[in-house]
C-alpha cells in the first residue's frame, strides 16, 4: 500500500514550531482588535473582545492588548489604547488635544464648584442619598445633581431601605470614561490627595503617624467623606428605574440655579 500523503503541521511549516505558531496567531489577534477598536464609539470590554477574537481566554486577549499598546507609543503615536471603563478603547493622545479641539471647534465642558463637589461625593462615597451628600456639603445638592445627571456623569444605582425609599446615587460608565479611569480603584486616594494639595500651597506634607496613634492623620475632606455612613441595608432599583430623576424637588433645585440662584 503505498503511504499516504501526509499534510505538514503548522509546527513543521513554520521555524520554531508552537512559539512561532502562537507568535502569528497573536498577531493575527492584534490586528483584528485593531479594527474593532477603530470601529467602536465605546471601550469593549475584555470578556467582549474574546467573544470577537473567537472565545479566548481573558489572560490571551490581556496579551493581545499589551501587544497592540506597544505599536502605538505615548512619546511618537498620535493615538493610544487605553484601559477605561473596565474595558479598551482607542484615545487620542493628550498631547494633541489642543490642536483636535481647533478641528471640532469644541471647548472642554466646564462645572461648577458645587457640581465638582457633588460629584466627588458621590464618587468616594457611593451609593450614596441625596440627603447624605447635602449632610457632607452643608448646603442643597439638588441643582448640581440633576446637572451631573444630565450630563451621564452620575445616575441613580438604587434605592434606600428607610422611610421614604430614597433615590441612591452613584457613577456611571461615561464617568470612567470621560475622567480615564479603567475602573473606581483607579481613583486618588485621600493620600494622594494630600500630597496634591500640598504641593499645590507649596507646603510639605507631615509624615503619617504610627500605627495605634489617636491621630489618624486624616485631612478635613477624608474626615468630611467619613460622616454619612450608611447605618441601614440596601435595597437595589428594578431594572425599570430611569436613570433620570424623578423627584420633583431636583427640577426645582435645577430652576433655581438656571434663574442664578446657585448654591455655589
Amino acid at each position: 500500500m503505498e503511504d499516504q500523503t501526509k499534510n505538514p503541521t503548522p509546527s513543521e511549516t513554520i521555524p520554531g514550531g508552537e512559539t512561532a505558531k502562537a507568535e502569528v496567531d497573536l498577531s493575527r489577534a492584534a490586528s483584528v482588535l485593531e479594527s474593532l477598536l477603530l470601529v467602536s464609539d465605546s471601550p469593549l470590554s475584555f470578556d467582549r473582545i474574546g467573544q470577537l477574537l473567537g472565545g479566548v481566554q481573558k489572560d490571551f486577549v490581556r496579551e493581545v492588548v499589551r501587544s497592540l499598546q506597544a505599536k502605538y507609543p505615548p512619546e511618537s503615536s498620535g493615538v493610544l489604547v487605553e484601559e477605561v471603563a473596565k474595558g479598551v478603547q482607542f484615545r487620542t493622545n493628550p498631547a494633541n488635544q489642543e490642536h483636535v479641539r481647533l478641528l471640532f471647534d469644541i471647548k472642554p465642558p466646564r462645572f461648577s464648584r458645587a457640581a465638582l463637589e457633588t460629584l466627588s461625593i458621590i464618587a468616594y462615597k457611593q451609593p450614596v442619598t441625596r440627603l447624605e451628600i447635602e449632610q457632607i456639603r452643608g448646603v442643597d445638592c439638588a441643582g448640581p445633581l440633576k446637572t451631573l445627571m444630565e450630563r451621564r456623569l452620575a445616575k441613580v444605582v438604587g434605592k434606600k431601605d428607610v422611610i421614604g425609599r430614597p433615590f441612591l446615587f452613584g457613577t456611571s460608565r461615561e464617568f470612567l470614561e470621560v475622567f480615564g479611569l479603567a475602573s473606581l480603584s483607579d481613583l486618588p486616594s485621600m493620600h494622594d490627595i494630600e500630597d496634591f494639595m500640598a504641593a499645590a500651597a507649596g507646603v510639605v506634607v507631615p509624615e503619617p503617624p504610627a500605627e495605634g496613634s489617636a491621630h489618624t492623620g486624616m485631612s478635613e475632606l477624608a474626615a468630611s467623606l467619613e460622616e454619612a455612613e450608611h447605618e441601614h441595608p440596601i435595597v437595589m432599583s428594578e431594572p425599570g428605574l430611569p436613570e433620570g430623576v424623578s423627584d420633583d424637588v431636583l427640577a426645582e433645585g435645577a430652576s433655581r440655579e438656571t434663574n442664578g440662584e446657585s448654591d455655589a
